[in-house]
C-alpha cells in the first residue's frame, strides 16, 4: 500500500507552539542526563533526588543554577560523551539537543522561566 495523500513524518510541517514542544520536550531528556551525569542529587535539597540518586526534580533550574560549579574540562568530557550517546534512531529533535553544551540547553517551559517585573 503506498502513500497517495498521507504525509510523511520527515516531511509533517509542525505549528511554531508544536515545534517548541518537541524541542524544549528534547532538552528537558538531555538536561536531566546531564545532571545525573553531574551527580548533582548528591547534594540537593530536594529529597527525592538523593533517593533515587538521579535527577527527579526541575532538571532545567538545576543544570541552569549548577553548572558554574563544574570544571570545564568536565564540562566539554560531558558534552562530547552526551553527542556520543546520540541514540541511532534520534530525530531531529533529540539528536540536535545530544549536541547541545550543557550550558546551552534552552528550556522555555513557562515554570522554568523566571518573571519578569512590571513596569
Amino acid at each position: 500500500m503506498s502513500k497517495a495523500k498521507g504525509v510523511s513524518k520527515a516531511n509533517e510541517k509542525l505549528s511554531a507552539h508544536e515545534w517548541q514542544v518537541r524541542h524544549d520536550a528534547a532538552c528537558a531528556i538531555v538536561a536531566r542526563k546531564y545532571c545525573d551525569m553531574f551527580e548533582f542529587w548528591r547534594d540537593c535539597r530536594y529529597k527525592p533526588c538523593r533517593s533515587a540518586r538521579r535527577c527527579s526534580g526541575d532538571q532545567g533550574a538545576c543544570l541552569q543554577s549548577r553548572w558554574q560549579s563544574v570544571p570545564y574540562d568536565v564540562g566539554v568530557a560531558a558534552q562530547m560523551r552526551m553527542a556520543a550517546e546520540t541514540p541511532p534512531n534520534a530525530n531531529g529533535f533529540t539528536f540536535g539537543a545530544h549536541h547541545y553544551a550543557p550550558d546551552s540547553l534552552c528550556l522555555h517551559d513557562p515554570k522554568n522561566q523566571k518573571k519578569r517585573a512590571k513596569s
